[in-house]
């Protein structure tokens, strides 16, 4: 295939998924997670399947005389129920096929997106916020840990309105590493398709300076190691970015991922695009990575690039 050399570096490709699934448990936060879905879904031309998980029956129960049956009966009425939501939340544009599947729910989801080829999984967490909360266990971060693909995580804060995603900014973190430009192509993409900025942002390591300030630093000193960062920030944005999308720098120092959170103030709808460590399978997890406390504790969608 040949390439034509008048066309940008840079140029940014659609953002256009082919299949998305997203998890769906009745929830208030969940119509959060499903909105987002059906916008990007219809702005892709993307294939919609909607997953309802229902959880085993438990083990050596000796009430359960007829376990067969009432596991039927837990599936037809799931199957009824998912079938009920649909009809009263999707658009009649944007066709949703219906899944219904039993085991644990992180479980399902990952082994299901795998099964049936999705390049993104939209789901919704429960809306807790704050560097104190911590959301080890939760079915959305054990699925951000597992998941091949992308997975999208909408903070659901429980109202009745669940709006589209429609990000005016894309934040975009990066450590200068190969691993963090894993996100910039769908980052670029996806401003393209919104009409968003993106703010690249690197945090630096705070200077400690309890007791004896380290090799004796100066304010100047201090002052250049944060110019040259930013400098090299400018420089990966133009090897990285294309002229035609909107872009800017940001230098922050501290934890990265409060810093992060932190530097979210715009009233504006945003979106976090991160990338992680690209380790999957059942016995690894990144517990304590920047991209699972990103997740977190962030108040905007964030989506994580394997």
């Amino acid at each position: 295939m040949s390439t034509n050399p008048d066309l940008p570096m840079h140029q940014p490709k659609s953002s256009r998924f082919s299949h998305i699934l997203s998890p769906v448990d009745f929830s208030k936060p969940c119509l959060h997670g499903l909105a987002a879905a059906v916008s990007l879904a219809r702005r892709s031309g993307a294939k919609l399947t909607l997953l309802h998980v229902v959880k085993h029956l438990p083990h050596g129960s000796h009430v359960v005389l007829d376990a067969a049956g009432l596991r039927q009966d837990w599936l037809r009425d799931a199957r009824e129920k998912l079938a009920e939501f649909v009809a009263a939340h999707v658009p009649e544009d944007v066709p949703a096929e219906r899944v219904v599947r039993e085991g644990k729910a992180f479980d399902v989801i990952v082994r299901e997106a795998g099964k049936r080829g999705c390049d993104l999984i939209v789901t919704a967490t429960h809306g807790y916020t704050g560097l104190a909360h911590v959301l080890i266990g939760s079915t959305a971060e054990r699925v951000v840990q597992h998941a091949a693909c992308p997975v999208l995580v909408v903070r659901g804060r429980g109202e009745t309105h669940a709006a589209e995603l429609a990000p005016r900014w894309i934040l975009v973190p990066t450590d200068f590493s190969e691993n963090s430009r894993k996100a910039f192509p769908l980052a670029s993409a996806l401003a393209a398709d919104f009409g968003a900025k993106i703010i690249l942002a690197h945090v630096k390591p705070g200077i400690q300076m309890t007791g004896e300030i380290p090799l004796n630093f100066t304010q100047q000193q201090i002052d250049a190691i944060h110019a040259q960062a930013e400098t090299r920030l400018r420089k990966f944005r133009s090897e990285h970015f294309g002229e035609e999308l909107d872009t800017t720098t940001l230098v922050l120092e501290g934890d990265a991922h409060q810093c992060l959170v932190k530097a979210i103030t715009s009233d504006d709808p945003g979106l976090i695009v991160i990338a992680t460590h690209g380790h999957t399978g059942w016995e690894h997890a990144l517990i304590g990575s920047t991209a699972e406390r990103v997740v977190r504790h962030a108040p905007c969608p964030v989506l994580v690039v394997r």
